[in-house]
């Protein structure tokens, strides 16, 4: 009896020193998985949703000197319905808005690094630049053709991000207004929904793979449809770092994203976020 009280004061005295919040150590069979959301590439712009072509080199450089690999989501997916493995240090990526920027540069700087991206693209925003202003760095968004040809990269994966529901009014993102029945609502998204899988489907030959919230804006409603529709993967805008536990599948409808502020240097802006 009294060894099993020494041993058990030493174990309490030996925590006193421990750093207040220390995470606890990570099973074999569990993984932290930051994704990092990134939105516009542009020299000739700064800002929360810019970063330049340099700094997104810059970052996926110092990604792999910290033992970061790029993973998919179809990898991230395996992993969470207990049928494959993730590396030590997974890293995923997304693009959101599908600017042709992201053709522009940031492909070019992701096949250099061996390093993949999800990108979630606005339907409508496509279809103009399809039938009007397109291949502009600056301002365009990607074509239906260019959508196929960058999926075919195999560089990036596709997801949607509404076809027509990321603006402000006359509902913020994809949410339900106020006074709306669930009934209408539910017929709106639906309908959003399945019009940008159609177009994806006949246009560029692709079926997306997640869905991010437009704004990040959701509730359980929402949830609710798209994962009738068939949306495992769903990204949200909680800037946090994943913990995956092999075979947790529920976990694949709301998958936490940092975004990458372009006002921050590399280093400042992994080390704030704890992606050692």
């Amino acid at each position: 009896m009294k060894k099993i009280f020494v041993f058990f004061l030493i174990v309490f005295c030996l925590s006193l020193f421990l750093p207040f919040g220390t995470a606890r150590a990570l099973t074999p069979s569990e993984r932290k998985l930051p994704i990092l959301m990134y939105h516009s590439v542009l020299s000739s712009k700064s800002g929360v949703y810019f970063v330049s072509p340099e700094a997104l080199e810059q970052d996926v450089r110092e990604l792999k000197k910290r033992g970061y690999e790029s993973v998919t989501i179809a990898e991230v997916k395996r992993f969470l319905r207990g049928k494959g493995t993730l590396p030590e240090k997974p890293i995923l990526l997304t693009f959101d808005d599908g600017h042709y920027n992201n053709l522009f540069y940031a492909l070019e700087i992701l096949k250099k690094y061996d390093f993949t991206a999800v990108l979630h693209v606005i339907g409508c925003f496509t279809e103009y630049s399809s039938t009007h202003e397109k291949d502009h760095p600056e301002y365009s968004h990607l074509t239906w053709e260019e959508i196929g040809e960058i999926a075919r990269s195999g560089a990036f994966e596709i997801g949607s991000h509404s076809y027509a529901m990321h603006s402000y009014k006359p509902r913020f993102g994809i949410k339900r207004m106020e006074g709306e029945s669930i009934e209408d609502y539910e017929r709106a998204l639906r309908e959003d929904t399945l019009k940008l899988e159609k177009n994806l489907l006949e246009k560029s030959g692709v079926i997306p793979v997640s869905y991010a919230y437009p704004f990040g804006a959701y509730d359980g409603e929402s949830e609710r449809i798209l994962r009738s529709l068939g949306y495992d993967a769903i990204f949200t805008c909680y800037e946090r770092v994943n913990t995956l536990k092999f075979g947790d599948e529920k976990k694949l409808a709301r998958l936490f994203r940092i975004n990458r502020d372009g006002t921050k240097k590399t280093v400042d802006f992994l080390n704030e976020h704890g992606i050692a």
